[in-house]
């Protein structure tokens, strides 16, 4: 095992303008499991490409160990990747697919069958070693994928979305049994998923990159409760955080009826007097008529155990759209007027200028 190291790694595409990795700097501790976050195109595939050797590094580099392997080739490096797509072959049974890389690196027989049969215990495939992989489920083909893997033994397992491809609910199965297999390996993981799902559930940490730029890296309650800019704000969280511009009245932010009173240190901080109040629907409160934010329902989604109310608020007499959580299998339905009060320690201030979260709250 080893912990790896982005030293201000930087990847440029020829005839692209903006770098798809601009200055990484990421350090992943020994037997930590790091998960890449983001949109589409912010380089997290090329993030770990160029850990495995599959990109060129242009600027930087890129440590495992204690070792620079910035122009290692793959084969070098002692990392084992498990791709979106099984890769498996389709002639060979589970026993045999797992155990190509060993057997093609010359691995003992007894050496080879003994740990393949260790693999297979980890992950539940010991009926299934004779059987070809048509044979298989999706996650049962995806969890011989990890078995080759496992086999080889690496310092680095890198995981470019190994469960886009499964249903719904084998996604939550499979999801639950790396996260715990990886913890039972102890083996140094970065992981690349675009389902924050996957990220907040799965990672000792988690990575959010825009733009080949990376935000913000922290433990998945530090990234929900304490977001450092409008991006991971808005991008963490499900249904996401309600963003809502306002202006400063002396040392009091408004909405409405319902306003907060703001740190004097924030307000000396701020480039102008414009600000953006953050709170997630789980931190609205119903209260009294005219006492908070007046809002119209639009839609209700019943899911059992919750309930989101998708809201138009009326503010500065213009109507912005507000998410507020419940519980489940309450009464309220759409044309009903609320009134929101918002949790005061729930309450994110960022500067609108510069899209950072006020340091205070």
């Amino acid at each position: 095992m080893a912990g790896v190291s982005y030293r201000g790694v930087s990847r440029r595409y020829p005839g692209v303008a903006r770098p798809a990795l601009d200055q990484l700097d990421l350090k992943i501790e020994e037997g930590e499991f790091v998960v890449l976050v983001g949109p589409s195109g912010c380089g997290k595939s090329t993030t770990l490409r160029m850990l495995a050797g599959l990109e060129p590094v242009d600027d930087g580099e890129i440590w495992i160990g204690d070792r620079d392997v910035s122009d290692l080739p793959p084969k070098d490096r002692d990392i084992a990747m498990v791709f979106q797509s099984y890769a498996l072959y389709p002639h060979m049974t589970v026993g045999e697919n797992i155990g190509f890389h060993l057997k093609i690196s010359k691995v003992g027989k007894v050496e080879r069958e003994k740990r393949v049969l260790e693999a297979a215990k980890l992950l539940d495939l010991e009926q299934y070693l004779d059987r070809k992989p048509a044979k298989l489920s999706g996650g049962q083909r995806q969890r011989v994928a990890m078995g080759r893997a496992i086999v080889r033994k690496p310092q680095v397992f890198l995981m470019d979305e190994p469960l886009s491809n499964l249903d719904a609910k084998l996604r939550v199965q499979t999801r639950t049994q790396i996260a715990s297999l990886q913890r039972r390996l102890g083996v140094t993981t970065l992981y690349v998923t675009h389902d924050q799902t996957e990220a907040m559930t799965m990672g000792d940490r988690v990575a959010v990159l825009k733009d080949g730029e990376l935000q913000q890296c922290d433990t998945p309650v530090n990234l929900f409760s304490r977001p450092v800019n409008l991006f991971v704000a808005g991008f963490i969280g499900s249904p996401a955080m309600n963003l809502l511009d306002a202006k400063i009245d002396g040392d009091v932010v408004r909405l409405g009826s319902w306003a907060t009173r703001m740190d004097r240190a924030d307000i000396a901080g701020l480039t102008s007097p414009d600000v953006v109040i953050g709170v997630r629907p789980e931190g609205w409160r119903i209260s009294e008529p005219g006492t908070g934010l007046a809002a119209t329902i639009d839609v209700v989604e019943e899911l059992g155990s919750d309930g989101f109310l998708y809201c138009r608020a009326d503010i500065a007499g213009e109507q912005r759209p507000v998410t507020v959580r419940t519980e489940g299998m309450s009464s309220h339905r759409p044309g009903d007027r609320l009134s929101l009060v918002a949790v005061a320690d729930q309450v994110h201030l960022f500067d609108k200028a510069t899209g950072l979260r006020l340091g205070s709250r």
